[in-house]
Formats: structure tokens, sequence, C-alpha cells
């Protein structure tokens, strides 16, 4: 198998106890839901995610793998791509601006959404938000949508306007001047001159308004703020379980409909993705996942644990996805998980594609993902049109 095998033969058995605990406490809260036979297609829309661990893949061989992906999605049917915003850090580091990586993309496709997943609320000023994303918005022919958040890492805030404790409500408040810039009325901002401007920002966008949507980890408040709102949501498993998701997103449905609001709102999901019917499928995934895995628990905790004890847990985390609410497997699994999260109350399922497989088999693996695409009403339709 791998060296990871190796050193789980060499744990003692209090860490091989913990270890079965582990996977017997995340089958427990993943096996309910599944259909029982699944459908023939998904029942959600499917976009790509990126959120890459940056030292896995050299930057010019990462960005011509997501510009080749991005190709690959326009051209297959999927609805979108989210590109994240992170500083300083090795997780998602590759990303430090959503918007230049989404004008890169809108050159090369003609039909793909192109989502910043998210925006730093609070490290930035609302008119560059509005500007920058109007400018997509023109070079895409009127394809962007923002994803906002309120930020995470203290070290972020080095570029912040606001302070780090108010960044919830800097969140909320960059969203509605960003929506306000976006529609074309002027907002007063204070200059370091000590005068007020009345801003318009230009170019003016295509889309007359900005579609918006929320990012959660879990945080039930953040669901109910969101549905409120009338914003979307942009969610994932990382940070709850699938019965915390499912009340989340009832939460967000109940406040979305005590404002008011017409619909349902929107809610995306993201979720590991890489679909094959290999046998060595696991093998494949495991180097790749476990340093994926680690890389997101560097930034979740302060000191490492001892090292037994963070092979056991690594290895509980990558066999709770592959078991889990994952789309990494087979294409009989993964319409289940797509199945079971529709009934979890997802509208779309981000598929996180660049966990830190090797560019060949990130961008080989994508027909079998399209594969959970419904086919196209016209099979002979000219899709260079």
């Amino acid at each position: 198998m791998s060296d990871v095998n190796e050193r789980l033969g060499h744990l003692t058995a209090a860490q091989r106890d913990l270890l079965r605990r582990k996977l017997r406490e995340r089958s427990r809260d993943t096996a309910g839901g599944a259909p029982a036979e699944p459908p023939v297609s998904p029942p959600v829309r499917l976009s790509l995610y990126f959120f890459p661990q940056a030292r896995a893949l050299a930057p010019g061989a990462y960005y011509d793998m997501l510009l080749r992906a991005c190709e690959f999605a326009d051209e297959h049917g999927f609805c979108a791509a989210w590109f994240p915003e992170r500083h300083f850090v090795d997780f998602g580091g590759s990303h430090p601006n959503p918007s230049v990586i989404a004008g890169a993309v809108a050159g090369r496709t003609r039909r793909l959404g192109l989502r910043a997943g998210s925006v730093a609320a609070p490290l930035h000023h609302p008119v560059r938000i509005a500007e920058e994303w109007a400018l997509v918005d023109n070079l895409s022919g009127g394809r962007v949508g923002v994803s906002f958040a309120s930020g995470w890492h203290p070290d972020d805030f080095v570029l912040a306007r606001r302070l780090y404790d108010e960044r919830k409500k800097t969140l909320m408040d960059t969203v509605e001047q960003v929506r306000a810039l976006w529609s074309g009325e002027p907002v007063s901002f204070a200059s370091t001159a000590g005068t007020w401007a009345d801003v318009v920002t230009n170019p003016r966008p295509v889309q007359a308004e900005l579609p918006v949507w929320i990012t959660a980890a879990g945080n039930p408040e953040t669901f109910v703020a969101a549905g409120t709102a009338g914003y979307g949501i942009m969610t994932a498993l990382l940070g709850q379980t699938l019965g915390q998701l499912r009340d989340n997103i009832a939460r967000y449905r109940a406040a979305w409909r005590a404002a008011g609001h017409d619909g349902d709102g929107d809610v995306v999901v993201m979720a590991h993705a890489y679909v094959s019917d290999a046998p060595d499928l696991e093998d494949r995934l495991r180097p790749a996942l476990h340093e994926y895995l680690s890389s997101y628990r560097d930034q979740t905790r302060d000191g490492g644990a001892p090292q037994g004890d963070e092979q056991v847990l690594l290895e509980a985390a990558f066999q709770d996805y592959l078991a889990g609410p994952s789309l990494l497997g087979t294409p009989a699994k993964a319409r289940s998980v797509l199945a079971t999260l529709a009934d979890a109350g997802a509208d779309e399922v981000g598929c996180l594609i660049d966990f830190g497989l090797p560019a060949a088999d990130v961008l080989d693996g994508l027909p079998a993902l399209a594969g959970l695409l419904p086919a196209p009403a016209d099979p002979l339709e000219d899709r260079s049109a």
C-alpha cells in the first residue's frame, strides 16, 4: 500500500482504538440519507471549486491546470467555477485575488459562471470590489457572482480597513455597499484628505444585480443572517457534519421565508471530487488527501499533535471522505452523495478538484466527473455557436 499504512501498522493499541472510534463516529453521521438506487442525473447543479494546497504544484503548472479545467467545464455543461481568496498560507495560497483568476478564465470560456468563493470583505474597500468584479463582468459578458466572507486568519488583517473583532459587521456592511455601487447608486466615502466623496463606480457591469452568496463554515448565525438578508449561502462539510448541514440549511430557508423574500434562496455545498472505478483509487488518493488535510489542520490548531496521533487522525479523516458525503469514489457512490446533499437542501455542489493530485490526474478525472451531469437536451447541438 503506502508508507502511511506502514506507520499505521506500528500504532499503539490506544492509537488504533482511537482510529476505530473516529471511523465509527463518522460512519454513523454520514451513513444515513443515501438513496438505495441513485438517480440517473444529479438533482443539483454542478460547478468546479478551486482551493489548492499551494506547495502541491508549482504556480505555472497549477494555473495552467486551472485554465484547462475551466475550459473543460465550459464545454461540458458545468454551471460555474469558484475561486477563493487566501493570503500568506499554504492552504489555498495560490489564490490571493479571485478577480484576477476570473478575468483570465473569462477569456478562455463562453458560458461558465465565474465566482469568488470567497472575497474576504473586511480586507478590501467596497469600491475596489465593485470595480474589479464589474470589469470581469464585462470581460465575461455578464457571468460573475461573488460569495463574501468575514475573514478568518488574524494575520490577513494586516490588509484590513476595519478591526478584526468587527469583521462580521464589516462583512454585511460591505456587501450592501458593493450592491449599491453595482446598481449605480452613489455611495459616500471619507477620504484621508478630510473630504467626503459621492462615488459612482466604472465600468458599469453587464448584470443589473450582482449575484451574492455568504460563505459559512457552519455557524448557524451566518446561515440565518444570509437568509434574512436575501443572499445565497456557500458552505462545505469541513466545519460541520451532514446532520448539522441539514439543520443549518433549514435555518437558512426559514429565515429567508420569514424575511418575505421570493423563492427559497440558493445553497452551494463544496465537496471534494474525483470519480473513478479504478480498483487502486484509495491508494492513489491517500497521499494527496493526507497532505491536503494536514495543511488544513495546520491552520486550525495551536501547536502540533504527536506524530502517531496525527497519522491516526489524518487516516480517520481520509477514510471519512471516502465513505462519507464526498464525490471521491465510483460514479454510483457520487450520484448517491449528490442525492443525499440535495435531500439536505443543496441547490449546487461545488466539486473541489485541486486537492493535491498531479495536474495530469486532475484533468484526466474530469470526464468521469462530467459523466454525473445530465445529457444535453439536444445531443446534436452545435457547441461552437
